[in-house]
């Protein structure tokens, strides 16, 4: 199946898988119950030389219920969206407010992002990556299902385009402290500030859930050096 943009229908969509999984719902914290599933994509289903090709491209690494892509894509119809979203009620979710709302310069697919983004997206590809409140899981047995470690960021900073940029969200600050010190070694650019106060109706259900409760609200961001600029890592 090869897609590319304009995309008027959600492949997710499409799938026959969709319906059972639909029917397997219940009321429980999703990572109760999602390693249990397979993804419905295999990373490289989707995500076509066609879509890589496309400019400017942005990546939403675990897009969720799709409102912040939803937002986005609206508000900027002449850039194009990848949302990945390894939970699959999440993405087929995702899929449908997308196609409810008539955009199409927005693919969701339901996979690992670290394992889509290593095996299918070439170096100097993207023009930016969002990660919007992503789980810190701060006990020690859970290090390794944590998105973010060293090696991560420096597969980010690879697949980003000379002048490209990561924003990150989080009301979680001991994410925040885990990941600056990894974000400080690329070379580039890296502004750190609280904006609990600026950030007007909420975006996610996080974004929601933070502000609901008064947490501070922190907003990193990351920019790649431009093609002039040295690129080099330290």
């Amino acid at each position: 199946m090869t897609i590319a943009f304009p995309i008027e229908k959600q492949p997710l969509l499409q799938l026959d898988e969709v319906v059972s999984v639909k029917n397997q719902r219940k009321p429980k914290h999703p990572h109760g119950w999602s390693r249990d599933l397979e993804m419905l994509h295999e990373p490289g289903a989707l995500v076509s030389n066609e879509v890589l090709n496309t400019s400017p491209l942005y990546l939403e690494i675990g897009c969720g219920h799709g409102d912040f892509l939803v937002h986005k894509a609206s508000a900027e119809p002449n850039r194009y969206f990848i949302g990945i979203e390894n939970v699959s009620f999440f993405a087929i979710d995702a899929a449908e407010k997308i196609e409810e709302n008539g955009l199409t310069n927005v693919l969701i697919v339901n996979q690992n992002a670290n394992r889509l983004i290593e095996e299918t997206i070439p170096d100097q590809t993207l023009d930016g990556i969002y990660i919007l409140y992503p789980d810190p899981w701060p006990k020690r047995r859970h290090r390794k299902r944590r998105l973010i470690r060293e090696k991560t960021y420096e597969i980010y900073h690879d697949v980003l385009k000379p002048g490209g940029s990561i924003d990150i969200w989080t009301d979680t600050e001991q994410w925040k402290e885990l990941s600056l010190p990894y974000l400080e070694k690329l070379p580039g650019s890296l502004v750190e500030e609280e904006v609990s106060e600026e950030i007007g109706p909420p975006r996610t259900y996080f974004e929601h859930k933070a502000k609901s409760k008064q947490h501070p609200i922190y907003h990193i961001r990351y920019e790649r050096p431009g093609r002039d600029e040295h690129d080099d890592y330290s």
